[in-house]
């Protein structure tokens, strides 16, 4: 599963978005993008299997990215 993630420079997650399947409702947020402030950078992450089904809330509270090998991974804040 992917996540789009918003963080700010150290890594700080200040939004999460799942792609996925919005059932029978229309929607076009999936193709709007997202925008982010200065000094935010927008990472496309691949969730680890043990935390797919976890709650958006939980990840954005209880993890931050870390950018310090590359790609952005998330990580235990």
């Amino acid at each position: 599963m992917k996540l789009s993630i918003v963080s700010d420079k150290n890594g700080k997650i200040v939004s999460i978005s799942r792609f996925g399947d919005v059932g029978d409702k229309v929607s076009g947020i999936t193709k709007a993008g997202v925008a982010s402030e200065p000094g935010h950078v927008v990472h496309e992450i691949d969730v680890p299997k043990e935390l797919e089904k976890a709650d958006l809330l939980d990840l954005h509270t209880g993890f931050k990215i870390d950018v310090s090998h590359g790609l952005g991974k998330l990580v235990k804040a």
